[in-house]
Parts: C-alpha cells; structure tokens; sequence
C-alpha cells in the first residue's frame, strides 16, 4: 500500500518495486484535492493511467498556525482526524496490505495507526530538510524512516532512521519527447513556470499581468494546475486567444505535467519559477537548472523557505518571499535576472553556472529508489 502525500518521489519508487517483480499495488490518496474543486486531482489521474487501485481518503489537517478568528477549524480538523482513523482502519482491514509506504501528508497519518494497529510493516519516507508534523507523528509507529537530507536526522529515532535520498522519477532526466516544445522559438530562452502538481494561484495572478510583456523575450511554459475554484487554466486560455499569432504560438499552457513529458519541459527550461517544495528543489539540483522560487509561506518550520535557502547556496536559486508587497513586477524582475545569468553561464552567486551545477548535483543521491526499494523488500 502506497500513500503519495508526495506523489513524484511515491512513483519513482513504485517504478523500482516493479522491476523488482512487485506487482499488487494499492494507493491511497486524495481525490480532490481542494475544497469545493470538481477537477480530479492530478495524483487521481496519474494513477488510474497507471491501472492502480485508488482509495479515496478525507481526514482532518492539524495546522498550530491558525489565526484565533478561525479557532473553530482547529476543532473541525481535530475532529476529521478521528473521522479518518475510522475510515483507515476499514480501509487497512479490507485490504490487508503486507506492508505500508508512506511518502508524508496529513492523509499518511491514520493509516499509519490502522497500520499500527494491525501490525502492519511500516515504512515512511521524510522529502523535506526539515520535518513535517506529519511524519514525526508517522515516525512513532513506523518500522523505517527514511530521510532525503542529512538535516532530518536529528529529528528521527536513531535506530530506525536511514539516509536515502530523495527519490526522482528516471523520466526527469531524459527527455524522449516533443509534446510542448515543437512550437517554441528555438532562438529564445524557454521559462518553465510551475505551481506543482495543484497549481499555484498566486503565481498564476501575478504572471497573468505581465504575460503579455515577458513573451516579447522568451518562450513561456506555464503549469496552471486544473482548480475550478480558481479557474485558472481557463484564465490563461482566455489571455493565449487574445496575444498576436507569434506570442500565442509560444505560450504553452496545460494544467499539469504528465511523467511521460516532464524531461521534456524540464530539459528545454533555462529558467524555472516554481514553488520550493522538496520535490521541486531535488528535481532542480539533479538537473542544474536556474529558478526563481516563491516559497509557500506559513508552512510547517517555514520548510519551503529553508528549502529555497538550501538552493540559494549553490547558487542557482533567488528566492522571492510571497506576502502584499510581491508585485507583480517584482517576480518579472526576477525572471529577467534569471534569464540573463543563464546568457551569461553565470549562477546567482555571480560563480560560474558549471560550477554551481557541479555542486548542485553533489547534494543529490540519483540511487535513492534502489535503497528504498531494498529497504522494503527486507521488510
């Protein structure tokens, strides 16, 4: 049974369970993944492409950052926890998994118990620098914890504890196909603009008011996530109808990036503007690309902030900070800065871009499927 809290690293390990000769998979996940969106979410599509069980699962998210006005929804989520162990413990029990892989997420939590409870063997995997709520609570019933930096260690049992790396789907880093690209001017640089597997609205909003402006320079790739709450996808639709044939030809919009074409996107990229989540960053060091990140603001241990940090040092990282004074212009600036270091080989930190990427890629572990499929397969 596999839990994708963190969908990118769970395939890429689902991958290496299959070479192994593992065939009988389950997957729990969310379905929507927004209040009030009638979209499926992307986790949802990519494994039922993958011809995998999925089981939806709604449980409550602890958040200690909640402003007093909203106190309520504490209790509210408290409550869905509970809801959710309930419904873990069916779910555990119809399925009788021999053993349970968590990748993170609140929705990792219950199961984990039923798991427990059915003692069940227990695997989780921590993406991030610092750790996440979730899976220091995960840590207390699981037989591994595996960790992707050498910065988690200190949060996790000693005895249980291993460093593998995090993992990164193999199609990454090749790129096989021309899906998105074959349109785009090969004599401008290409900016991938990426709010992860949901979208991000903020990003979204802002790029919106200079789209028009920055396709003047360069080709733009841009992953609106599919909210029909936000309804963005459909906004950048509306502005691609309304640019002259020449920019409409090189804007390239989608709502989400399937595995099958994300080497593509990412090996024609000069520049990625994105979120700093775990996965995001790790993708961007193995590759050595340039990005300009806007980290989610108000996450657990700020993690998305110390993520973009830990980018920042190798140079090819410049970090934006998302609150009202981040114009639109501001995160415009920023991508001109960006494409410009690329024209001149240069990162960030003003070193040479070769060395930063030397660096970049030191920091990542490219074997980290093989060690947690082996680790599973000795369970």
């Amino acid at each position: 049974m596999l839990i994708g809290g963190h969908m990118t690293p769970a395939l890429a390990v689902l991958s290496e369970l299959r070479k192994n000769g593992y065939a009988k998979f389950v997957w729990v996940g969310q379905k929507y993944n927004q209040m009030g969106n009638q979209s499926h979410s992307a986790e949802y599509i990519t494994i039922s492409k993958l011809g995998i069980p999925f089981i939806n699962l709604n449980s409550g998210k602890l958040n200690r950052h909640l402003p007093l006005r909203k106190f309520y929804k504490f209790f509210w989520d408290l409550f869905m926890v509970f809801v959710g162990i309930i419904k873990a413990f069916w779910i555990v029990l119809k399925e009788q998994p021999q053993t349970i892989v968590s990748f993170g997420g609140y929705t990792a939590v219950p199961i984990a118990i039923a798991g427990w409870l059915f003692r069940k063997k227990i695997v989780t995997h921590e993406q991030t620098v610092v750790a996440g709520l979730s899976n220091k609570i995960i840590a207390k019933f699981a037989n591994k914890v595996l960790v992707s930096w050498d910065t988690s260690l200190k949060y996790y049992p000693k005895n249980k504890t291993v460093l593998v790396g995090n993992p990164i789907r193999r199609e990454v880093l090749v790129s096989k196909t021309d899906f998105y690209t074959k349109d785009l001017d090969p004599k401008r640089p290409t900016v991938y603009i990426t709010g992860g597997n949901q979208g991000s609205n903020q990003i979204n909003k802002r790029v919106f008011d200079f789209i028009d402006k920055l396709l003047e320079d360069v080709n733009v790739i841009h992953q609106t996530g599919n909210s029909t709450v936000t309804n963005d996808f459909q906004r950048a639709k509306e502005i691609q109808n309304s640019l002259p044939i020449e920019k409409k030809r090189r804007y390239v919009i989608t709502d989400y990036v399937s595995t099958e074409h994300i080497g593509e996107v990412f090996g024609r990229a000069d520049l990625v503007v994105g979120r700093s989540g775990a996965n995001t960053i790790t993708e961007i060091l193995a590759l050595g690309k340039l990005c300009v990140l806007i980290p989610i603001p108000n996450t657990s241990h700020d993690e998305q902030v110390v993520n973009a940090k830990y980018v920042e040092k190798t140079g090819l990282g410049y970090t934006l900070i998302q609150n009202e004074k981040m114009m639109p212009e501001t995160l415009y600036q920023a991508i001109l800065i960006g494409i410009n270091q690329k024209k001149s080989k240069k990162g960030f930190n003003g070193e040479s871009l070769e060395s930063c990427q030397d660096f970049a890629k030191t920091l990542i572990d490219l074997d980290a499927p093989r060690k947690i499929a082996e680790i599973i397969k000795a369970l």
